[in-house]
């Protein structure tokens, strides 16, 4: 696989654009239930909430994965990114996701799961590469679906943002936006 093939991730504006099947399909097989929201709650989204967006991401016309960012007042937070089961590996998600960070405006917030275990750790690495930080703040994700548990995790952020004084102007905003809290 050549991952210097042409990056190109699309804003899906249209909560019927066929693409959303295949996004559908990755999310759900890139996310446990608990770590994302049903699907039909996305289309939702992308129909009626303009903080919200969608990208398709392409290589060289072929569908490999998706983002899911919301944009705030001062920064865009990731939701989900997740690279389709076929194109993985290679060296795509760095890939996309610098491509996909050369676009953004703003300074940019993910969550990530506690460096407890070996894929936790691996995936704060990949972000890190990328020019992301580990922010050290206590961070609980609110549950997606009603009756579950709020989990630990940790923001990382890139960008001109520095979650030392704006932690919880940004907490605030994902979890009520983002998350209905």
């Amino acid at each position: 696989m050549d991952v210097d093939q042409v990056i190109v991730c699309e804003f899906v504006e249209d909560f019927k654009n066929p693409v959303l099947n295949q996004v559908e399909k990755t999310y759900n097989d890139s996310f446990p239930e608990g770590e994302r929201r049903a699907f039909s709650l996305i289309r939702d989204l992308v129909k009626d909430n303009s903080n919200f967006h969608v990208f398709a991401v392409y290589r060289e016309d072929v569908y490999v994965g998706f983002i899911t960012a919301w944009t705030f007042d001062g920064f865009t937070y990731i939701e989900h990114f997740a690279i389709d089961e076929a194109a993985r590996n290679g060296g795509i998600g760095g890939k996309v996701f610098g491509r996909f960070l050369s676009e953004i405006k703003t300074p940019v917030v993910l969550e990530v799961e506690l460096p407890t275990e070996e894929m936790s750790r691996r995936r704060i690495g990949f972000y890190e590469r990328l020019g992301f930080k580990l922010d050290n703040h206590v961070y609980f994700q609110p549950p997606y679906r009603q009756g579950e548990s709020f989990i630990e995790m940790r923001l990382m952020t890139h960008g001109d943002i520095d979650l030392g004084k704006s932690f919880e102007l940004v907490k605030n905003n994902i979890h009520k936006q983002v998350y209905g809290q």
